[in-house]
């Protein structure tokens, strides 16, 4: 009888620990880059062709195009990498020499508000990581200076410079969950060995956003004078990727 009683408190066991792991939500990691986009003759999109968005493996990202004045702002996207060319006219390339014909998004303030990269099934989801790297014409401008933006450290390397950039991410109701700072230059360090310019694609940690449906990004400068920062505002991003838990029934 005890050994009736045994094998059925096995059986138990066994049935409950199936439906357990029947139930149980995967994780797995879903990544966000742009390998798949067409790209124009010219290396980039800018939104000249007044689409106003592009998607890439389920994020949409907005863009916003003066015809006018044939300036863009929010996300666009490039596989160009000249990083010798430091003005205005190199704005879609990215500073590190490895990216090759890497496609990557770029990111560019607008002046009428907040642009969005967002989730398009409008779920909220866990962001583990995103790549970051200085475009070429930010990078070299910090490193040289130029006829509005100051040399960051100054002529003896010692000035406290710095450049940042915020990710702030909102869930589905538009609600801000959180934020992180990222530097993409600092020139604080009392070793002046430990300034740096961001110009590596580097892996951000950004489960600290919380579950969000949508991010953008905001820029500070130590650079800013009467107008706002002087430092060029651009930053390139690849590789978002973000935690998608599929539950097994």
């Amino acid at each position: 009888m005890r050994n009736s009683f045994s094998l059925v408190a096995v059986l138990l066991c066994a049935i409950l620990f199936v439906t357990s792991c029947s139930k149980r939500a995967d994780v797995n990691i879903q990544s966000v880059n742009f390998e798949t986009l067409s790209v124009p003759t010219a290396g980039y999109w800018n939104g000249s062709d007044a689409t106003g968005s592009f998607t890439s493996s389920g994020m949409k990202f907005d863009n916003q195009y003066n015809v006018a004045w044939q300036a863009w702002s929010g996300f666009s996207y490039s596989q160009k990498n000249d990083v010798t060319t430091g003005d205005f006219t190199n704005e879609f390339s990215v500073i590190d020499p490895a990216n090759l014909k890497n496609k990557f998004a770029i990111f560019y303030p607008s002046f009428g508000g907040d642009i969005f990269s967002q989730f398009t099934n409008n779920q909220d989801f866990t962001i583990e990581s995103i790549d970051l790297c200085n475009s070429t014409y930010t990078a070299l401008t910090l490193k040289n200076g130029n006829a509005f933006s100051k040399k960051f450290g100054g002529n003896l390397g010692t000035d406290p410079d710095w450049y940042k950039v915020t990710i702030n991410g909102y869930d589905h109701s538009n609600k801000l969950i959180g934020s992180k700072e990222v530097y993409l230059a600092d020139f604080r360090f009392a070793d002046s060995s430990k300034d740096f310019i961001l110009s590596k694609w580097t892996t951000v940690d950004l489960t600290s956003l919380g579950k969000v449906n949508k991010i953008t990004f905001s820029f500070a400068s130590s650079d800013t004078g009467a107008y706002g920062i002087n430092t060029p505002t651009y930053v390139c991003m690849d590789n978002l990727r973000y935690i998608k838990e599929d539950v097994i029934l």
